[in-house]
């Protein structure tokens, strides 16, 4: 329940620098965010014909040893190794 003899006036200019503190503050972080934004954007490079998207060699994970190294073959799923 609200007090019946509330005074909205009085209370906005006791509490006018709350207010102020917090439309200032929402308006750094909107400028803030802003800021951000324009500049990630104005970094950006726009691709070269070079780069390759979609198009990259499959990678393996085929190990060759140095030569006189055994390597260990690795059954996923067990736990023996020998």
């Amino acid at each position: 329940m609200s007090a019946p003899d509330t005074n909205i006036e009085r209370q906005e200019t006791n509490h006018k620098p709350a207010l102020l503190g917090i439309r200032g503050a929402l308006i750094f972080g909107v400028l803030m965010i802003v800021l951000m934004i324009g500049f990630t954007m104005s970094r950006g490079e726009t691709p070269s014909a070079e780069t390759l998207i979609g198009d990259e060699p499959a990678q393996t994970t085929e190990r060759n040893g140095a030569a006189g190294v055994k390597i260990d073959s690795y059954a996923p799923g067990t736990n023996e190794t020998n």
